[in-house]
């Protein structure tokens, strides 16, 4: 506590430091934030090269979906803007822009409450599976235009706790991914905002992120739910393998002076997207980590398709004396048919790898496209951001709930 004076430069060093809890605690305290409900499930930790139940011990492999396109719009699978915004800074900042911070939140949060809800779940569970990846970023978190420690947003966690609440309650982990850290790792839009890449090279972006895991992970120690927090999605732009290394150091630290307790994800899915481009984190001192690798053969044929998932096995296997669980945090078998789909998850299971499929839902074609297990049967208006009102805007993004417009895809056997 005796860091309640300090300035946000002050506690952003810190973070870069991994040392920032006392600082960032009293800023919590003074700010008003509340810690998340109490958890619906045992807490998840790593033995050996298995996830399991802290509690009793038992084995627990994650098998579920990603909840892609939910609080990272992508345009390629999401009714986001049929005009000319590419990512989900743009349209929040045309948003702010002709309406205001107000509205723009409020249709925000209306697309949101009908890409996902409680329905979504239920299917979710209804089809066996027992965990979804959430992919959020940085715009989550803070104001666009104030990505400080006063730009916290007073609803930072209004949707993650919808969804480890909801999701709790039905026997489903929740896995915390940051597909877009502050600066983006990448010029992707999947980060949720192209063509920037600053990361890596800034400071401040840096101990900015360093401090929204620092607030996650406050907020959610001891909430069994939480299944771990997936660091950095898809680090695609980092100059080279020592960085990312660095980085994952850096944000473990942060992580770990709040939250002991939960499993740390860390992916190498970046350079040559497999386990050599991590360390043995016997390196770095780090424990209870899951190591993350993404699966995919684009324009693949079955046989190529299978033969990644195979190489995914082969290269578990290998790092076996890492004592590392492995996780497969994105994959698809594209439109090879629903036996090379449930041949890939055999190879997973019986080698004792978790997985997420992307993605839950998809817009990219009507159903069965092999990108969503829940695909449109028909194609609701998509909104123009610039042009629409406001009230249309929201209209239309109301028409994309699941049990509005989409049904399930029986070709890819899930």
């Amino acid at each position: 506590m005796e860091n309640h004076g300090s300035s946000p430069q002050e506690v952003k060093r810190l973070s870069r430091r991994g040392i920032l809890a006392g600082a960032a605690l009293g800023l919590a305290v003074l700010c008003g934030f509340s810690p998340a409900p109490a958890h619906a499930l045992n807490m998840l930790r790593t033995n050996g090269r298995n996830i399991v139940d802290s509690t009793t011990g038992a084995v627990v492999r994650l098998r579920g979906v990603n909840l892609g396109g939910w609080l990272v719009m992508e345009k390629w699978m999401t009714p986001m803007d049929s005009g000319n915004l590419v990512d989900t800074y743009a349209v929040m900042q045309e948003l702010n822009r002709r309406f205001g911070v107000a509205t723009q939140q409020s249709l925000m949060k209306t697309y949101q409450d009908n890409w996902i809800t409680t329905t979504d779940l239920d299917n979710i569970r209804a089809g066996g599976y027992n965990v979804v990846r959430v992919p959020v970023w940085w715009g989550n978190f803070y104001a666009l235009d104030n990505v400080s420690n006063s730009g916290w947003r007073s609803d930072a966690f209004t949707q993650l706790d919808w969804i480890v609440n909801n999701a709790g309650a039905r026997g489903l982990y929740v896995i915390i991914d940051m597909h877009g850290v502050v600066g983006s790792q990448s010029l992707s839009d999947t980060t949720g905002q192209a063509n920037r890449n600053e990361y890596w090279s800034n400071g401040n972006h840096q101990g900015n992120t360093a401090w929204m895991w620092w607030q996650i992970a406050n907020r959610y120690k001891g909430n069994g739910t939480v299944a771990g927090y997936d660091l950095i999605n898809e680090p695609i732009g980092a100059p080279t393998s020592a960085a990312v290394w660095s980085a994952y150091d850096s944000l473990y630290k942060s992580v770990r002076s709040a939250d002991p307790n939960h499993i740390v994800i860390m992916e190498g899915a970046y350079g040559n997207w497999n386990w050599n481009m991590l360390p043995n984190p016997a390196q770095y001192g780090w424990t209870n980590v899951v190591y993350e690798m993404h699966e995919y053969q684009f324009n693949g044929t079955a046989a190529q398709v299978k033969q990644g998932a195979t190489n995914q096995v082969t290269d578990f296997n290998n790092h076996a004396s890492w004592n590392v669980p492995g996780y497969i945090g994105e994959f698809n078998s594209m439109g090879t048919g629903a036996a090379t789909w449930a041949e890939t998850k055999r190879l997973y299971d019986n080698a004792g790898l978790s997985w997420t499929m992307w993605s839950y839902k998809a817009t990219h074609g009507l159903v069965p496209d092999s990108w969503g297990w829940y695909d449109p049967t028909y194609w609701p208006a998509t909104p123009n951001i610039s042009t629409d009102s406001s009230a249309t805007i929201s209209s239309k993004w109301q028409q994309w709930k699941t049990t509005t417009s989409f049904g399930k895809n029986t070709s890819i056997s899930m």
